[in-house]
């Protein structure tokens, strides 16, 4: 299991360090922010307080989405049906993530732009974004990593707060790159076009221990989908303020 420390660092201790990364043999400890650390594995943080989304509203315009989406899934009819409701919107809540985990398999690589994606209140008044990536798997349940994690701060925060907080979070990850290579973690600044501060976390690009394998080679794949109603009503929903 991942040990992280938690740091003495501005707006309510916003960054935590991981001691370790996934394996002893890593170069750099993985980052994290608050209880969420990239490569960390969903169904270790299934009982974190994710934030509700929106319930899932009628769109047929999204179905196109989720037939591609139902034949690269294997897994029970009733997960199945449920993540096929919230992925093609990208937004999931707490029950949508434990049907995710749930899964047996994700047969095809969907791309950057299709990860899911959940919400967690940060320190300090932080909105953290964690975006999830299947990664190949032997075994008979598909496994999800933490591939990015985000935060923004409060848009009342006070202005010279923030700038001590990234002279800050700077200096703990100045050896960092700020784009992931296949082996390295990376750490990203950012301020948007309102001034607003955020940072962006990035697991490494590639699972060293599991690169062997792809999904399309996992176990479960080898079978046929199973049969499953594609729910009509897509979601078409954000985060719930």
């Amino acid at each position: 299991m991942t040990k992280v420390v938690l740091p003495s660092l501005l707006l309510g201790s916003l960054l935590a360090f991981s001691a370790q990364a996934g394996t002893e043999e890593a170069a750099m400890p993985m980052p994290c922010i608050g209880p969420v650390c990239v490569g960390a594995e969903l169904q270790s943080m299934l009982e974190l307080p994710w934030l509700e989304v929106k319930p899932p509203a009628g769109d047929a315009g999204r179905t196109r989405g989720q037939r591609r989406m139902a034949g690269a899934l294997r897994g029970q009819p009733r997960d199945m049906a449920t993540v096929l409701a919230y992925w093609p919107q990208r937004w999931f809540n707490g029950p949508a993530l434990r049907a995710l985990s749930s899964l047996h398999a994700v047969c095809e690589d969907m791309g950057y732009s299709w990860r899911p994606r959940a919400m967690l209140k940060g320190p300090g008044g932080s909105r953290l974004t964690v975006a999830f990536e299947p990664v190949p798997s032997l075994s008979a349940r598909q496994h999800f990593r933490v591939a990015t994690v985000s935060v923004r701060f409060p848009k009342n925060a006070d202005a010279a707060q923030i700038e001590r907080a990234r002279d800050e979070i700077r200096g703990r990850y100045a050896a960092y790159p700020t784009y992931p290579t296949n082996d390295l973690p990376a750490v990203l600044w950012r301020l948007d076009a309102s001034g607003q501060a955020s940072a962006r976390l990035f697991a490494p690009l590639r699972v060293a221990e599991q690169s062997v394998a792809a999904l399309r080679e996992q176990p479960s794949c080898r079978a046929q989908p199973v049969d499953s109603p594609v729910s009509s009503a897509s979601v078409d929903a954000g985060p719930e303020t």
